[in-house]
């Protein structure tokens, strides 16, 4: 044996020692408590041995058939009989051995004892007294004990007891208590919620299901399951429990929300397991149940997010988009009203176009659809801040304007677009606390994904509305066209009547007065009729002027180049000059009318404005791209810079040529802005001049 043993064995043997002094102390204390005791008793006594001797015979067969240790013991405590059961008890070898019951007691029950002795003699019985004992080996025991009085002549003489060894269960006990409280500690920190409950009522509850639903164990005890429960899913979990009362199932698992005490909602994945007696009849249910909220909305989230931008990505008309949008939020929010609504920054008016729920019309369009003013209800308030909302209690809020049944509940997010709200999401529930951040967060996502195909089909009604103002505009301006050219015909029929008039006249005066008249009546009759030709030339450009319009016309194929040749062999040319095309000119699609107009004015000028014994004229094209660029080329008198750009406006004319009505150069740019092309003009005075213009090809 170690010396380590040793002094291990030495203490325990110390302790011993001194914990029988204490008893011995203890009994001597209370041996003087007993001492008058024991006068009255030793006559008792001596009459109780007598008795005994004669009932030896007697007691021994009841000794021998008692399992349980049985004892009869004197008043002072001294044992004077016991049967084998208690020899055993006792760790006793025979009966020989004198023993007092205080002496085998635990140096711990003294005073449990010496009371209970007291009970005896009082009340002549003590029933149900656990103590602990230690026996002649040393032996720690739990005995479980009763006593009463044994009487002669009305006189109590002794006392008789029946024990039980109890040390087995007692340790079973402590070890179950100990192990009922090791479990505590680990159902109150497991990480995750632990519910037993008996016939639908909470019996018990960790402390993370009282944390996850704001409840103390307390108020929890006095709730049902459905109490906790969304009242849209108690239902199915109601069928399963009836099944596992029926018997047919013992454990189930289902995903389900749990109403918190705030009342604001947890979704938890729920597994329950059946707890049944040995008949199979079902005693409790014990449920762990874990809050899975944050991955719930996660799923929910991808899965929101991709049906919304697969629902709207074919969509191009406003209420179609917005039905989407509501349709899938409404199934997200688990929520019997969505609504979108919708700006109208002119009049200041949001109005609901497109509902999740019971306003929905059976052509899928929103039926009695409301409106307010920005800044009305708090749609409007919404509205004017650009800032999303949740209203957990709309009964304080006086903003909240009822629709049809009063919400308790409401969320609202608004739908931006280069900063400005276009629409806005709103929903409603019949719950308090119904809607989280997470909700807003969501919404809010879908707002910045919806807003672009929002404004896009916005853009698109808008460009419709201007289309349908331009169509009209267009008709009018057709209208206003055709009869300004009604207009400008019959003007040109009604002045040039006159002027006609007026030149045979003047013609008829000169030739039957001339005499009389003189030379300075003919001249100014030759004025008259220079002017009259003047007003008919004005009044032909006018006319040619205003029958260019953009006008569909029928587009073919042109061919400038004999278009060209044709111009030339019906024109009377000066003899001094002479015009050249440079190369072939090109075909292009166009009006052989207007192209004749635009070739035509050009060469004229070209011609009017020659100053040059031998006047040269170059006709040509060059390729660029898309275009064709043309060029009227002559070695004219030239153009000042400074009439560059005034030579194309209308009757605008450098030098008095009564020849020219000033709208010639009016009537090429015209025509050429009609083909989608540009006219300039590049001249150095006394040099020349050439017009360049472009056509598409």
């Amino acid at each position: 044996m170690s010396q380590t043993q040793n002094d291990i064995l030495k203490r325990a043997l110390d302790r011993e020692k001194a914990a029988r002094k204490q008893a011995e102390k203890i009994l001597e204390k209370k041996s003087s408590e007993l001492f008058q005791l024991s006068k009255q008793l030793k006559e008792t006594n001596f009459r109780l041995e007598n008795l005994v001797n004669e009932k030896t015979s007697q007691l021994q067969g009841v000794f021998e058939n008692i399992i349980d240790a049985y004892i009869v013991f004197d008043l002072l405590g001294n044992i004077v009989k016991m049967n084998d059961a208690a020899l055993k008890l006792l760790d006793l070898e025979t009966q020989s051995d004198t023993l007092n019951l205080l002496k085998i007691a635990h140096p711990n029950e003294q005073d449990r004892v010496i009371q209970a002795f007291k009970e005896l003699l009082e009340k002549g019985s003590v029933t149900d007294f656990y103590v602990k004992i230690i026996t002649s080996k040393g032996l720690v025991k739990w005995v479980h004990i009763n006593c009463s009085l044994v009487y002669k002549n009305k006189e109590p003489i002794a006392a008789q007891g029946i024990a039980r060894d109890m040390t087995e269960s007692r340790i079973q006990d402590e070890l179950i208590q100990d192990q009922k409280g090791e479990l505590d500690v680990i159902v109150n920190n497991s990480a995750i919620g632990i519910v037993l409950t008996q016939k639908g009522h909470l019996v018990r509850t960790n402390k993370l299901f009282q944390d996850m639903t704001g409840y103390t164990e307390e108020e929890l005890q006095g709730l049902t399951i459905k109490d906790l429960s969304l009242a849209e899913d108690f239902p199915k979990s109601k069928v399963l429990l009836d099944q596992m009362i029926r018997g047919e199932v013992d454990n189930f698992t289902l995903n389900k929300r749990y109403k918190r005490k705030n009342g604001s909602i947890i979704w938890a994945k729920t597994n329950v397991n059946a707890v049944r007696d040995k008949n199979n009849v079902l005693r409790y249910q014990v449920a762990l149940i874990e809050d899975i909220t944050s991955e719930r909305e996660t799923e929910l989230n991808v899965n929101l997010i991709n049906n919304v931008t697969k629902s709207i990505l074919d969509k191009t008309e406003i209420h179609d988009i917005a039905l989407e949008i509501v349709n899938n939020l409404g199934d997200y929010l688990e929520s019997e009203d969505c609504v979108i609504f919708l700006i109208n920054p002119d009049t200041e008016v949001i109005s609901q176009i497109a509902t999740f729920g019971s306003k929905q019309g059976s052509e899928k369009r929103i039926r009695m659809a409301k409106t307010l003013k920005i800044g009305q209800g708090i749609v409007g308030a919404v509205v004017k801040t650009g800032v999303s909302e949740i209203i957990p209690d709309t009964s304080k809020d006086d903003r909240y304007v009822k629709d049809k049944v009063r919400a308790y509940s409401e969320i609202t997010v608004p739908i931006l677009s280069k900063g400005k709200v276009i629409a806005v999401i709103d929903s409603e529930h019949k719950e308090k606390n119904y809607y989280t951040k997470n909700h807003v967060k969501t919404l809010e996502k879908v707002a910045n994904l919806v807003a672009f195909k929002l404004t896009t089909a916005l853009d698109v009604i808008e460009r419709k509305k201007a289309e349908d103002r331009n169509e009209l505009l267009l008709k009018e301006l057709e209208t206003s066209n055709n009869e300004l050219k009604e207009y400008a015909h019959v003007v040109s029929h009604d002045l040039k009547s006159p002027l006609r008039a007026i030149d045979a006249l003047t013609a008829w005066l000169k030739e039957d007065y001339k005499e009389t008249i003189g030379a300075g009546g003919n001249d100014n009759i030759d004025l008259i009729r220079a002017n009259i030709q003047k007003m008919d030339t004005l009044i032909s450009g006018i006319l040619e002027y205003s029958t260019i319009s953009g006008n569909k016309v029928d587009f073919y194929e042109v061919d400038t180049d004999k278009m060209v040749d044709d111009i030339l062999e019906m024109m009377l040319l000066p003899p001094n000059i002479s015009i050249v095309k440079e190369s072939d000119l090109p075909s292009i699609n166009g009006d052989k009318h207007r192209l004749q107009q635009l070739f035509q004015n050009l060469i004229d000028n070209a011609i009017k404005y020659n100053d040059k014994e031998e006047g040269l004229i170059e006709i040509g094209v060059e390729d660029e791209n898309d275009f064709w660029k043309f060029y009227v080329k002559d070695n004219g008198k030239g153009i000042e810079k400074a009439y560059f750009v005034k030579i194309f406006e209308t009757f605008q004319k450098l030098e008095n040529n009564p020849d020219s009505s000033g709208i010639g150069l009016s009537i090429v740019n015209k025509i050429v802005k009609l083909y989608g092309g540009k006219v300039w003009v590049e001249s150095q005075v006394s040099v020349g001049t050439t017009f360049f213009f472009t056509l598409k090809k």
